[in-house]
């Protein structure tokens, strides 16, 4: 295998002395999180990584995951070429590797996120077939602007997510099959939802999947404004910190966000297709 510059390229997955790499690679996402930790790295990320090497070494990496209840879904959660790399078509080269992976797993389809004024990257995901879905924007949000949502609903409490609740919750905010069951299972995240005392079987109130690793909540769906401010309020308190960032595709939320002084940091969009 070699790039477009007839340079030799191997592709191979993550290993342990890969975390130096990984870290250095990740910081180019251009996000505001540090790089995950080695432990995370050795225990989730690693198994799941791969990356192109060139005669200096890794030049591009990528970590993926499948989802679906029958694993029909193969997720990129990231991918980056290595700056000095760029414009040698090792993006597409990594794509290659990642669609020749997840067939091999069974996957029907694959998905990203994307940042949509990324132009060379969005094209480069439209060439292999996706396009364009949803836009998602990051807030980062403060402790103290909660205060500048509407008032949370009376009866509201958050408890944790049962197992037994996860393919309800699928179903009623559309998310992708086992995507729920997938987080569960890992100690990085945490998911929570609403419950009202009057209606303890309602499903559409409201939840998050906390990430206290990185400080961020996502997928973070609520009814109205004033059940995100029940589960902020939530988030907050449990995670101890002074900010979170949060990612929302609602409408109505974002513009509550902005009026209470949340800042937006980034925009995505989901761009998925057959494989």
């Amino acid at each position: 295998m070699v790039d477009e510059q007839g340079g030799a390229v191997r592709p191979r997955r993550g290993r342990p002395e890969d975390y130096a790499d990984f870290a250095r690679l990740f910081r180019e996402l251009g996000v505001e999180d540090p790089p995950p930790s080695r432990e995370v790295w050795e225990e989730e990320l690693m198994r799941r990584s791969f990356f192109l090497d060139g005669p200096e070494g890794p030049m591009a990496y990528a970590v993926t995951d499948v989802l679906g209840q029958e694993g029909e879904v193969g997720y990129v959660v990231n991918l980056v070429v290595a700056p000095g790399q760029r414009g040698r078509g090792l993006g597409r080269r990594m794509m290659e590797v990642l669609a020749a992976h997840f067939r091999a797993r069974g996957c029907r389809r694959w998905m990203l996120y994307a940042e949509p004024d990324n132009v060379p990257a969005v094209a480069l995901y439209t060439s292999v077939g996706m396009r364009l879905g949803e836009m998602d924007t990051v807030w980062r949000l403060a402790r103290t602007q909660v205060a500048g949502l509407p008032p949370a609903p009376e009866g509201l409490a958050v408890v944790p997510v049962a197992e037994s609740e996860l393919e309800a919750l699928t179903v009623a905010f559309g998310l992708v099959p086992g995507k729920l069951e997938r987080f569960s299972a890992q100690t990085t995240h945490r998911l929570r939802r609403l419950v009202h005392r009057d209606e303890p079987g309602a499903v559409r109130l409201g939840m998050m999947d906390m990430r206290p690793f990185a400080g961020v909540l996502v997928p973070f769906i609520a009814a109205t404004p004033g059940h995100a401010r029940a589960l902020l309020e939530e988030a907050f308190s449990e995670l101890g910190l002074e900010e979170l960032r949060v990612v929302s595709r609602d409408g109505a939320l974002n513009e509550a966000l902005e009026a209470a002084g949340a800042r937006p940091v980034m925009r995505t969009v989901e761009m998925s297709g057959a494989l």
